[in-house]
Formats: structure tokens, sequence, C-alpha cells
């Protein structure tokens, strides 16, 4: 008895032992993904530093080529300025180019990153509203359907439903309760499963729009 029991409590120390290593890997994971994200941010805040600095000594430059050509009575010494200008102009574009290259690179790195780690996060909060049997969910709304024109307050939604946000094409409607459902709109709903559930077919029955 006292051996099998010796035995479990080895194997229910070595399961929790596995299942700190493994919750370690993932904070330590999530750390080192953050402190990227924070250094390809400085990175961009760099470049962009650059492309500034760009600007305003090719600005400088113009301004002292003008001041030259002003002041010289020579046509040969104007084409020469003009020709200066030319080549610096080239000169600060490619340089321009270049950075804005090595920008747009690192904010598809940031972007990619920062998915990644929004992922993780709607995927834990999902884990959370299941076990407490809620749910979250993202609807359309279909032409003819109950919602259309409606607002939340004539929809007699289900007690625990409750519109988190409407996002209609760029725009973030933010007064949910007032603003009327249009079709297209992508809504999402937060609360009880079967409720949530229950709420849907307001967004996409379009029959009920017609009973």
């Amino acid at each position: 008895m006292t051996a099998e029991l010796l035995q479990r409590i080895r194997k229910e120390f070595t399961l929790t032992l596995t299942a700190l290593h493994e919750t370690l890997l993932a904070v330590s994971d999530r750390v080192n993904r953050k402190v990227h994200i924070l250094k390809l941010h400085w990175q961009a805040s760099s470049i962009a530093q650059q492309m500034e600095a760009i600007q305003q000594e090719t600005g400088a430059f113009l301004a002292q080529q003008a001041t030259q050509s002003s002041t010289s009575d020579q046509a040969a010494d104007r084409q020469q300025n003009l020709r200066k200008v030319a080549a610096h102009l080239s000169d600060a574009a490619a340089r321009a180019r270049l950075l804005k290259n090595d920008l747009l690179k690192v904010d598809a790195l940031v972007r990619e990153l920062e998915t990644e780690t929004l992922t993780e996060d709607l995927v834990k909060i999902q884990e959370d509203l299941l076990t407490r049997s809620a749910t979250i969910e993202r609807v359309v709304v279909t032409q003819g359907s109950s919602a259309c024109g409606q607002t939340v307050g004539q929809l007699a939604l289900p007690p625990t439903v409750r519109i988190v946000v409407i996002l209609r094409g760029p725009t973030l409607v933010t007064a949910c309760e007032t603003a009327p459902f249009r079709t297209g709109d992508a809504v999402v709903l937060l609360g009880l499963r079967n409720e949530v559930t229950q709420a849907l077919h307001f967004f996409t029955d379009t029959q009920r729009a017609f009973a």
C-alpha cells in the first residue's frame, strides 16, 4: 500500500513539474515576443528619425543652393548648381527608399508578432468563457434579418447577452446601445453560450423579418 501511494505521489509530482515547465516555457516565449516587439518599435523609431534627418538635410541643401544661385550672375554657375541639386535629390531619394523598405519590413514583423500575441489572448479569453458556460461570437448582419434597422433595445436580446462592439467597415461604432444595425455590420456578442446561440438568429435569420 505504501509503495503504491509513493508511486502515485511520484507520478503526480512528475506531472506537476511537467505542467510547471510547460507554463514557464509559455511565459518565457510570451515575454521574449514582447521584448522583440519593443526592440522592433525602437528600430522603427530610429528609421523614422533617419528619414526625417534626410528631409532636413535636403531642405538645408536646397536653401543653400537657392541662395548661391540668386547671387550668381554666371549661367555656368547656375547650371552647375542645378546639377548638384539633381544629384543630391537623387541620392536622398535612394536613401529614403531603402529606409522606407526597412520600415515596411519592421512593420510587417511587428504585425506578425502582435497577431500571435493577440491570438493567444483571444484563445485564453475563450477558454475562460467556456469554463463558465459562456462564449464570445462574431456575426455579420444579413440583409433582411430582424436586426436590420433596429437598435439593441428593440431586439429584446436574451438577458445575459451583451453587444461588445459593432464594426462597420473601417469604423468602430461606440454607441452600441443607440446605433441601428446595418447590413454587413460585424457584431461581437458576449454572454451565456445557449443565449448567445439564440441571439445569433436576430442577425442571420432573414425569415424572421417577414414572419
